[in-house]
């Protein structure tokens, strides 16, 4: 019993870093984009891809193909 609940915590746990390891890489990725695209970022565009959701990481993903500026992908 208890080593069962250990190794469903270590699984738990995997999938947790993996899960939290893809969000840091599209954040980087999306952030490497929108610096080649417009230019050292500002501060609140940063603080918006590090409070971003996974889904919104993927929507700005796509959206930054045809945003013609920070303010227009980033619009609520």
């Amino acid at each position: 019993m208890l080593a069962e609940n250990l190794e469903n915590l270590v699984k738990k746990e995997r999938l947790e870093g993996r899960q939290e390891g893809r969000q840091e890489e599209a954040q980087r990725i999306l952030r490497k984009q929108l610096g080649f695209k417009f230019g050292e970022l500002p501060v609140w565009a940063e603080q918006r891809l590090g409070q971003a959701t996974p889904e919104q990481l993927e929507e700005w993903s796509a959206a930054i193909l045809t945003a013609n500026s920070l303010d227009e992908l980033f619009k609520d």
